[in-house]
């Protein structure tokens, strides 16, 4: 059965009507002319002047956490310990033997009162019986009660490299999250389904069908668990998301493996495949773990961490190289950047065909900015990010380098630079996204508004350019005869709506693969 969308405006066409024959785009023209190809047994949809755009692509989330976020404790919304505290209590009710209660999202900033993390000390006074687990919105900071600790097997004296243990406080960071992830209960391939699943739905409700993902590592310590559960679902043509998986490990050693194994970049099919290899180097701006050159502007003993050395991620991409297979690294602070840039001095080949690339691409210097593109590096930036850091990130790194950061114009119009949301750390809300690209504004903070995007380099960034970024351009990211048919209906032309308003839009309909996933 064919399907027609009829009376629509279309994103950069002067068509008004789709016609998606199985799972791909056969006509883009005129109501009248798509409809002389339907018959009546076909489904002929009236958009009464609705906005169709390409499906967005999240070029980088974390899709299998983010459905583990929504089946947590979420704190996104809570102004104070207080608050937090009432729904711990409200969750212990639910608890049962052998079961944590694991919480994420918060951010210490939006605290009305005393803007800080909160401690073991806080934690044991809710529950010393029942392990407790509180991420921070970052990931990259996580507190622990007491019972929590003892079951990870951290105490006073632990440490561990690339990572950070304040036992006093209760608070590890980085790696030290790790230990704890190994301690809690280990989902099976049902539950991580069940999680995908939870992923995939947020997803489409903002209109998202691609996502280059990070799954590996982000809720449990086994990358082949998560691996069967990904590839089950897309033979079984289950999954509503394409998925580019972001390869995470723990060491080389496990790469290898995994090379060894068969997988390497673009296995898989158009439901699941094998993306490029992922380092997270450093930490977060956020928990002030991001690796700065100098101190933070407002905690002078703190430059953040480094999970790798230079040498040692230099082994990383060398052994990606040998298999075709991209690497993308996340380096939020401006060391990190320095170290990243080192390791792929010599192993990114002319034009980078390979795209080679940064993640996050947040506290840059000029000099970098300037070797990025001329070593045309990928570039996966996070709009969303600008909400949260617009009102911090001059007092946390100074007023010199805040002019410098987030360069998400010079990137869009020097290499290849696509969008994201880095769910759970924000939500993949693409919309929301595409208007802080275009005005940069968090309330009354602005940030570096020579960086603004325009309205089409927006939407491009969340299109066309995460395809690119994906190796898919030529399936996905348009509106084109061919193409398979991920769209995203808005009801209004955000084209024409004013910046500071496109998040009043709204998601009405997401087709994914010619399949109506979401209908408001």
């Amino acid at each position: 059965m064919k399907k027609t969308l009829i009376n629509v405006e279309i994103y950069q066409s002067n068509a008004n009507a789709i016609l998606v024959e199985g799972n791909k785009i056969s006509l883009v023209s005129t109501s009248e002319e798509v409809l002389k190809h339907v018959d009546e047994n076909d489904e002929v949809i009236d958009l009464k002047g609705m906005f169709v755009m390409p499906g967005f692509v999240d070029s980088h989330m974390h899709l299998l956490e983010l459905g583990f976020y929504l089946s947590c404790v979420q704190l996104a919304s809570c102004t104070s310990l207080q608050e937090m505290k009432e729904r711990f209590i409200a969750k212990l009710k639910t608890i049962k033997d052998g079961e944590w209660l694991i919480a994420r999202g918060y951010n210490e900033e939006n605290f009305v009162d005393e803007k800080q993390k909160p401690t073991k000390e806080f934690l044991d006074a809710i529950s010393t019986d029942v392990p407790i687990a509180v991420t921070r919105a970052c990931g990259h900071s996580m507190s622990c009660n007491t019972k929590a600790l003892q079951l990870a097997g951290i105490t006073e004296n632990s440490s561990i490299e690339g990572g950070t243990i304040h036992y006093e406080d209760g608070i590890v960071e980085e790696t030290a999250i790790n230990l704890v992830h190994e301690a809690w209960p280990k989902p099976d391939t049902q539950k991580l389904q069940e999680y995908i699943f939870k992923g995939i739905d947020c997803c489409n409700k903002y209109g998202v069908t691609t996502v280059g993902s990070d799954d590996f590592l982000s809720v449990t310590d086994s990358y082949p668990d998560v691996l069967d559960a990904f590839e089950k679902l897309s033979y079984q043509e289950k999954m509503n998301v394409r998925v580019n998986e972001q390869c995470e490990f723990n060491d080389v050693q496990e790469f290898s493996k995994f090379l060894d194994e068969g997988y390497t970049f673009d296995v898989g099919n158009d439901f699941f495949r094998i993306g490029p290899l992922k380092l997270v180097t450093d930490g977060s701006l956020g928990a002030r773990s991001a690796a700065m050159t100098q101190p933070y502007n407002d905690a002078p003993d703190k430059t953040g961490i480094m999970n790798y050395t230079v040498d040692e991620m230099r082994t990383f991409v060398e052994l990606a190289n040998k298999f075709n297979m991209p690497t993308i690294a996340h380096a939020i602070g401006d060391r990190a950047v320095d170290d990243v840039l080192k390791a792929y001095e010599g192993n990114v080949y002319a034009g980078n065909p390979l795209h080679h690339g940064l993640v996050h691409c947040q506290i840059m210097r000029k000099d970098q900015i300037q070797k990025i593109c001329e070593e045309k590096l990928s570039c996966y930036f996070q709009s969303l990010f600008i909400d949260a850091d617009a009102p911090v990130v001059e007092k946390r790194v100074g007023e010199t380098l805040a002019q410098t950061s987030y360069p998400y114009r010079t990137f869009v119009e020097n290499t290849l630079a696509s969008n994201g949301s880095d769910a759970p750390v924000e939500m993949p809300n693409a919309l929301y996204g595409i208007e802080l690209a275009v005005t940069r504004k968090s309330g009354t903070s602005l940030m570096n508004q020579q960086e603004c995007l325009t309205i089409t380099q927006a939407i491009d960034s969340y299109t066309i350019n995460g395809a690119k970024q994906l190796f898919m351009d030529d399936r996905i990211g348009k509106i084109q005869e061919g193409y398979y048919a991920d769209l995203v209906v808005v009801d209004t032309n955000i084209t024409k709506q004013e910046p500071q308003k496109i998040h009043e839009a709204k998601i009405m309909m997401t087709m994914m693969n010619g399949e109506v996933v979401f209908e408001r």
